[in-house]
């Protein structure tokens, strides 16, 4: 029998050689909070302190920002990203974006692109959460309407954040579909931009984002550092323990 990963072409890049050499300058954020009691994995959070200094770092070190669209046109126009460009998103849509981030964002004039998952908007739950965590509130709709009238550029995480690889063909399609059409009927505005859930894709949701209308996809270090392929772009994951200057400035490009 044929297997799932060769059946609905699974990629999972996790070797050095899948990797660029100099670190995506996408920067994946997830929760600008501190992890409660119950949080296991820490990983996933910054500390809204943290945030501020590291963007607060990044402007004065001159990095110009760009939405995902913008940084993602700019590479497919020219084969590679804008000499002193940063570009930063956050996954899963988090209500602490909007109580943390966004008014750092704000103050200092940053763009940014968040990735929504559609059906986790105003609620309180365990949808997105690592497994063992308790719920966690997201965005609200007017949450998202505000910050989107503030700047910030909206893409897609998938309708329910399913995961690709475990999925399949029409439930892609519908994750890459709905969702799109959900968050352009919110915002009034194109949602041209995808984040694969985990950060893991397949030949078949490639095509599929890219049927659905969508100019670009990000996923994570499990992206193809093919400058052509628009569609699996890599991202580089700022984690909690980035949080000492030091040591989240080797994860940025050198101004």
């Amino acid at each position: 029998m044929v297997s799932d990963a060769r059946r609905f072409g699974y990629q999972h890049f996790r070797g050095p050689e899948f990797i660029d050499h100099v670190n995506s300058p996408v920067l994946l954020y997830h929760k600008i909070d501190h992890p409660t009691a119950d949080v296991k994995i820490r990983g996933a959070f910054t500390s809204p302190a943290r945030f501020l200094r590291q963007m607060t770092y990044l402007t004065r070190k001159g990095f110009e920002f760009y939405s995902a669209s913008r940084i993602a046109k700019f590479r497919a126009e020219t084969g590679h990203y804008p000499a002193n460009g940063i570009c930063v998103t956050f996954d899963d849509g988090w209500k602490d974006n909007y109580t943390h981030a966004f008014p750092v964002l704000k103050k200092l004039g940053i763009e940014a692109t968040i990735f929504l998952v559609p059906s986790c908007i105003g609620l309180v739950t365990d949808a997105v959460t690592a497994d063992g965590e308790g719920k966690r509130e997201h965005l609200s709709q007017t949450d998202v309407i505000e910050m989107s009238e503030g700047g910030i550029e909206f893409g897609s995480h998938g309708m329910n954040h399913k995961l690709f690889d475990r999925i399949e063909p029409v439930e892609i399609e519908r994750e890459v579909s709905e969702s799109k059409t959900y968050i352009e009927n919110l915002i009034q505005k194109n949602c041209s931009v995808f984040a694969y859930p985990a950060g893991f894709y397949t030949d078949f949701a490639r095509e599929a984002v890219q049927r659905a209308g969508y100019a670009a996809a990000f996923s994570t270090v499990y992206g193809s550092n093919d400058a052509s392929d628009i569609f699996s772009l890599n991202r580089t994951e700022i984690l909690r323990r980035d949080g000492y200057p030091f040591q989240f400035k080797r994860k940025v490009r050198s101004g």
